[in-house]
């Protein structure tokens, strides 16, 4: 007996990108991360495409995200429910992800024929067309896979903070301290120690004090009787206050870090880099008095 398949045509194909890999949860989460903290193109609303089986309960699931302006973006089956597991566990992390960014949820049921070409990246214009006229299901009830924790029902903030890779927003970083930007996870403290050097640096040479360091040169250099370096237009004390978070990253920071052994977190280096990188847009900012 000859098996006659149809075959799809180019032209059939809907212009979807495909992201994460089905069956496995982890990387399913992660390129949701990536998607919703990209930037790029906000995303509006989320589909949840869900294949449950009536007898069993258990469910397959991938998510059909719409971007504003830009093609749907597919994340593969790696979530599933109706059961223990790293599946269910990985829906529930992803819905409430979806809830804290204010991204609308819309479950609807779709077959395993669906979910294969979904994973087999191969959607098709009909595929889409379908949800024109396909009725979400109501009620709703993706509520119902996010396993409740200390009765909170909609999201867990600690726990959607963790599904984020820990790195630093380089669009927000100062030129100058971006090769410590990007080697900064290789080496937390000695990049953080050579940014504190290199402001202090800069802050000499653009005011001649070679001989001072630490607080007194920031003292002098913003906040003595005509101070070489100022911000033009800004009240006296804001201008103060300014000057002020020189001295104090440095008294809170920088001294502990150079007298004796720190133990920090990736997490706390990270803030404690993107704090002198203030100092440094501040410190561009500034202009050097006339002679």
């Amino acid at each position: 007996m000859v098996i006659s398949r149809k075959k799809l045509k180019i032209e059939e194909l809907a212009g979807i990108e495909y992201l994460g890999t089905s069956g496995i949860t982890a990387r399913c989460l992660t390129v949701l991360t990536m998607v919703i903290q990209a930037g790029g193109e906000i995303i509006t609303r989320a589909f949840l495409l869900s294949d449950v089986d009536s007898s069993s309960n258990c469910g397959t699931h991938c998510l059909l995200l719409w971007p504003e302006s830009s093609d749907p973006i597919v994340i593969k089956s790696g979530f599933a429910s109706g059961y223990p597991g790293e599946g269910p566990r990985g829906l529930s992390s992803a819905l409430q992800l979806l809830i804290r960014h204010n991204i609308e949820i819309k479950e609807y049921a779709v077959d395993a024929n669906f979910i294969q070409r979904a994973d087999s990246s191969c959607l098709t214009l009909a595929d889409l067309a379908m949800f024109e006229t396909l009725q979400p299901i109501r009620p709703a009830r993706y509520y119902d896979y996010i396993l409740l924790r200390e009765e909170q029902r909609f999201y867990n903030d600690n726990l959607v903070k963790v599904l984020f890779v820990k790195n630093i927003p380089f669009s927000l970083i100062d030129n100058r301290i971006m090769d410590l930007a990007i080697d900064f996870s290789n080496n937390p403290d000695a990049n953080l120690m050579t940014c504190y050097r290199r402001l202090e640096d800069i802050i000499r040479r653009r005011t001649g004090l070679e001989g001072e360091s630490g607080s007194k040169l920031f003292s002098q250099a913003f906040l003595s009787n005509n101070a070489p370096l100022y911000w033009p237009e800004l009240p006296e004390a804001e201008a103060r206050g300014r000057a002020g978070l020189f001295t104090s990253i440095y008294m809170a920071y920088r001294n502990s870090r150079a007298h004796k052994e720190n133990v920090t977190t990736l997490d706390d280096a990270m803030r404690e880099f993107l704090l002198i990188n203030q100092l440094f847009i501040l410190e561009n900012e500034a202009k050097s008095q006339e002679n």
